[in-house]
């Protein structure tokens, strides 16, 4: 309910929650005033672009580990992709990775079509269009890199620590480093007026905490 599904790659589902069209609002309207809209409606396809790439390389990481298909959603915070499995530390580390990785990849692709296609110099909507998704997907790869969780980071965090430490003491590390760079990273947008980012973080570190304290509780580390 309050999905579209937007079709099937090899078994894995797509779909866009309504909660998508918010995010694009929130990066459309402000640059509206400064840019004009015919500029500010390029963010459309460069979330959607930006954001799916990046989820299905999670997914297709999964697939070639052998886990099968996966549900990608598109919504609100950005996207996730659901695969009900029984993986090692390292392979969760690579599912992980392989998000950010790929948006590095997409950027330096585009990076190279810029430099490399003359058609991508003299078209307007490609030239307005390619290096705004470039620099989304530069910035993409490295805020999902922070070790704060949902984010890929934190989980690249903790199944890195799962690979030398016993569960029990890799958890609180991760949680505990997750809540604290969420913190200062919230207190920091704050100060600096990015006021989305701020209250995004202080979600984050909600969610850490109330992870934190589901273990405290019942010593398991899934909710």
């Amino acid at each position: 309910m309050g999905r579209i599904h937007l079709g099937t790659i090899l078994g894995t589902t797509l779909s866009l929650d309504f909660s998508f069209l918010i995010l694009i609002a929130f990066f459309v309207f402000p640059e509206v005033q400064s840019r004009g809209m015919q500029y500010a409606l390029l963010w459309a396809p460069v979330l959607l672009i930006s954001i799916l790439f990046h989820e299905l390389a999670h997914a297709g990481m999964i697939g070639a580990l052998g886990f099968g298909p996966s549900e990608v959603v598109l919504g609100g915070i950005g996207g996730a992709t659901y695969n009900k499995r029984q993986s090692r530390p390292w392979q969760d580390l690579l599912i992980s990775a392989a998000g950010p990785l790929a948006s590095f990849v997409l950027a330096w692709v585009i990076g190279l079509s810029l430099s490399r296609i003359p058609l991508t110099g003299h078209d307007p909507f490609l030239r307005a269009l390619l290096p705004l998704l470039m620099r989304a997907n530069l910035w993409w790869g490295v805020f999902n890199l922070i070790p704060v969780g949902p984010l890929d980071g934190g989980s690249v965090l903790l199944n890195f620590l799962r690979l030398f430490l016993h569960e029990r003491l890799a958890f609180p590390i991760a949680i505990w480093t997750s809540m604290i760079v969420g913190v200062i990273l919230a207190i920091l947008s704050l100060a600096t007026r990015w006021i989305f980012l701020s209250l995004l973080m202080f979600w984050y570190v909600h969610s850490s905490w109330t992870r934190w304290q589901f273990f405290r509780q019942t010593n398991r580390t899934d909710e």
